[in-house]
């Protein structure tokens, strides 16, 4: 918030991370409002999601964004995210049109 204007917004979710006996943190969406870009505030978002689940134990933070997306990759890789090899990212999308046969609505 600067005054009375949202300038933009994160999102993370906590997730068990069962292995390790501990917590990851997943940043699920990071707005900026193009009037705001440029000036600091995804910076200090991000600053602000990574020092909380630092204190609160997270094993790490992790992100995805597109690979087009040069000017977050560039800030990612500012703040010290790194590109994580040997993972597939895996995804199933539905046809909002079709109903699964399980479906009873």
């Amino acid at each position: 918030m600067r005054a009375d204007d949202v300038c933009g917004f994160i999102t993370a979710m906590i997730m068990p991370a069962s292995l390790t006996l501990g917590t990851a943190w997943s940043i699920r969406d990071l707005y900026v409002a193009p009037r705001h870009r440029r000036s600091g505030i995804a910076n200090a978002l991000l600053g602000h999601t990574i020092h909380n689940a630092r204190s609160a134990g997270a094993r790490r933070v992790a992100l995805q964004t597109e690979t087009d997306n040069a000017p977050a990759l560039r800030l990612y890789a500012e703040v010290g995210f790194q590109p994580v090899t040997g993972l597939e990212l895996l995804n199933r999308s539905f046809d909002p049109t079709d109903q699964d046969a399980g479906d009873t609505a």
